[in-house]
């Protein structure tokens, strides 16, 4: 398990806040962002390998709650979920922002690192193959919840990828708190919100950001 530098104490005093805005759109984006994909296909797990090694990185997270997110059964779990779907180690990053009041916990997807989770062509993303990793973020966030603390619900989960000079993120929506099956058809790229439309399968946007997505999850 790797940590990062210790964080500010300010986690301790804003959970309670976080706590009554679980995945409410951030500052500056509208509610579309929160728009969510209707049921889609279950993803079928490929040969299941060996458990992910899950290394851990701090930001802005206190020694405290570090301890409470780096507990073995619920880091386990983790691993044992993460690995049909990673050929490599799991960086999760887990961050506070004190500032805007927002707590993620998201995966950070490496280049060539994801089994059968970039799919579609021109237009199409088949988003909902990301989802058996969703759920395995929130199952984590859950179990460090009902061990510790309950505010912890409220951190987000996601994944984000850095691809060249691209950064995509990857999100949830649903009934906070989101439990992964459903997907935010809005994700970030280079900050900026693309919104898709859902069909049978498959997330439609514009060509431009259907590649870069499909590349970000390749």
């Amino acid at each position: 398990m790797m940590a990062c530098s210790s964080g500010p104490s300010a986690l301790e005093a804003r959970l309670e806040q976080v706590a009554t805005s679980s995945e409410a759109p951030e500052v500056g984006v509208s509610s579309v962002a929160a728009k969510p994909a209707p049921v889609q296909p279950q993803a079928t797990p490929p040969q299941v390998g060996s458990a992910a090694e899950v290394v851990l990185v701090w930001e802005g997270i206190s020694p405290l709650h570090q301890s409470f997110f780096a507990d073995p059964a619920s880091v386990q779990q983790l691993s044992q979920d993460l690995g049909p779907w990673l050929t490599d180690t799991a960086n999760v990053y887990v961050r506070f922002d004190s500032g805007r009041h927002i707590g993620r916990i998201e995966l950070r997807l490496l280049p060539g690192q994801g089994v059968g989770l970039s799919g579609g062509d021109g237009n199409r993303v088949e988003l909902y193959k990301i989802s058996p990793l969703m759920q395995a973020l929130a199952r984590y966030r859950s179990s460090v919840a009902a061990r510790f603390d309950t505010r912890v619900q409220a951190f987000r989960v996601g994944i984000e990828a850095f691809r060249g000079s691209q950064h995509c993120r990857f999100g949830v929506a649903g009934k906070p708190p989101p439990d992964g099956t459903v997907l935010d058809l809005c994700v970030r790229v280079n900050g900026e919100v693309r919104c898709g439309d859902a069909f049978d399968g498959y997330v439609e946007y514009d060509p431009k950001t259907a590649e870069t997505l499909r590349s970000c999850l390749n």
